[in-house]
């Protein structure tokens, strides 16, 4: 949010359609999460997850690259797989790593780094935005997700296969 004033200056649009970035990412997201947690349930999550989020690394520095607001809606969107598929994998994961006493602990601690992600991840896109330019701050989300990629494949053991998810689940 921090950056739209920007983005819309950069790319000759109004500060309304520039927000669209972010409703058209959260619908996105409302849809995505379960379809694709559908898709990938089956699938090793020592493999998936550092995938994911090398995945939203990438998209977010070809969102750098952006020439116009469609580009760069559509770009974003691609990139918002990566949260869709890494929230509710991550909290399978770690529920699949602990004793089962500490499942819901465990869980909550991916729930709450989601929180804190944001809490300090707008503010600082924000400032970013404002002092460097919108495609800094996306330049660095991107940066973080594939340190973040490269962090999950050296720490994740493997294989983790947690029970796939169906429509009725």
């Amino acid at each position: 949010p921090g950056t739209l004033n920007d983005i819309a200056a950069s790319m000759q649009v109004s500060v309304g359609i520039a927000g669209q970035i972010i409703s058209t990412a959260g619908l996105f997201m409302c849809i995505g999460a379960p379809a694709l947690a559908m898709l990938v349930g089956s699938w090793d999550r020592r493999w998936l997850l550092p995938a994911v989020m090398l995945w939203y690394g990438l998209a977010h520095w070809l969102c750098v690259t952006a020439d116009s607001f469609a580009e760069l809606l559509v770009l974003r969107l691609i990139a918002m797989v990566g949260p869709a598929l890494f929230t509710p994998q991550a909290a399978a994961t770690v529920s699949q790593l602990g004793p089962l006493e500490q499942r819901a602990r465990a869980m909550s601690v991916v729930f709450l780094g989601w929180s804190v992600a944001s809490v300090m991840g707008v503010p600082l896109g924000a400032w970013l935005g404002e002092t460097f330019g919108w495609r800094t701050a996306f330049g660095v989300v991107g940066t973080l997700g594939v340190l973040n990629a490269l962090w999950l494949w050296r720490i994740l053991p493997g294989p983790i296969k947690p029970p796939p998810m169906n429509l009725a689940a």
